[in-house]
Order: C-alpha cells, then structure tokens, then sequence
C-alpha cells in the first residue's frame, strides 16, 4: 500500500477528469481492494502456521485489531501520498525509492526488540510500519496482548493522528487543483 496508494489519484485519473467524482474516495476503495487481498493471505498464513504444528491461541483475538489499524492508517496514507503524487511526479518517485528502506528498517525479517542499543529501538518503533508488524508477530508469535505495549500503541496513534492531520489539510488545499493538473 505504500507504492499503490501513491499513485491511485494518478491511475484513476479519469474519474477525476472525466465526471465529477471525489477523489477522497479513489484511496479509500483501492484500499480496501488491497484490503481484501491481505484477509486471503492472512487465512493462507493462519493454514500454514497449523500445519506446522502452531494451532491458533487466545493471542490471535487482538488479529481483528491490528487489521483494523493497518486499514485505517494505510487509507491515511493513500489520500495524503496521491494528492501529493498527483501534483508531482517526483513524490511519487520518491516514495518508491524510500519503500526498500522501509522494507529493511521496519522489522519485517527481523525482530527490532533485539536491538540492544536503547535509542536506536525507540526511533524504530516510531515507524508505524514497526508497530503493525510487531502486532502481527504478537499475535502469531511473540503471544503478547496489545494492551501491554501501551506506549508503542500511544506512538501509533499519535503517528496516525498527525497522518490524519497532514492528508486532511492537503485535501482541502488540493482538491479544487488536482483535476486541472491531471488533464
């Protein structure tokens, strides 16, 4: 969702051009498409986990949150980046480049509560990316309940409110131009 909600606004610049369609939505239902890919993988993992001996526990209850969160903040992201990515080019091309680096520092293959060098964890856990892929290894994994991490979910919340913040005031201030840049 990183890259794809960067350029929706871009890709479905006909509905923008042609009618007169919100553009608010465009991230929101493309979102929610990926959405839906990410509940079929997330079944092919829970299948894969049982048949390697690790049935499901009490921990996968709080799973329904974590995807909730990661909904809702990659929607965030997707209005805030397309409108920019609409306006120039170079964000979107930006924001490509900068998905490796997220991809590495976020924990997806590691686990960043090993990092033993205090600071260093506490930058990383920032990265709301950091925390949805903590909440999912919690779940499967590491079996600790959300509520026992408050400050990580304190850090996400503020992250994500400040999301909000930013793509509702770049909304407001783009959206009467983005169609005549997009012609």
């Amino acid at each position: 969702m990183l890259t794809a909600g960067t350029d929706t606004i871009r890709k479905y610049s006909y509905l923008v051009t042609k009618m007169k369609f919100p553009v608010s939505t465009i991230p929101t239902f493309v979102s929610i498409s990926k959405f839906i890919v990410h509940l079929v993988l997330i079944g092919i993992m829970i299948v894969i986990f049982i048949c390697m001996g690790y049935p499901p526990t009490i921990y996968i209850l709080q799973l329904p949150f974590y995807m909730l969160l990661l909904l809702i903040f990659f929607t965030i992201w997707s209005l805030f980046a397309s409108l920019l990515s609409s306006m120039s080019k170079d964000f979107g091309n930006l924001v490509k480049s900068m998905v490796t680096a997220v991809f590495w520092l976020s924990g997806i293959l590691w686990n960043p509560d090993a990092i033993t060098i205090e600071w260093v964890r506490k930058i990383l856990m920032v990265n709301p990316v950091t925390f949805l892929i903590n909440g999912f290894r919690n779940c499967f994994i590491n079996q600790v309940w959300f509520f026992e991490q408050p400050k990580r979910l304190l850090y996400f919340a503020i992250v994500t409110v400040l999301m909000l913040i930013l793509a509702v005031w770049t909304y407001k201030r783009l959206r009467k131009e983005i169609p005549d840049v997009l012609n």
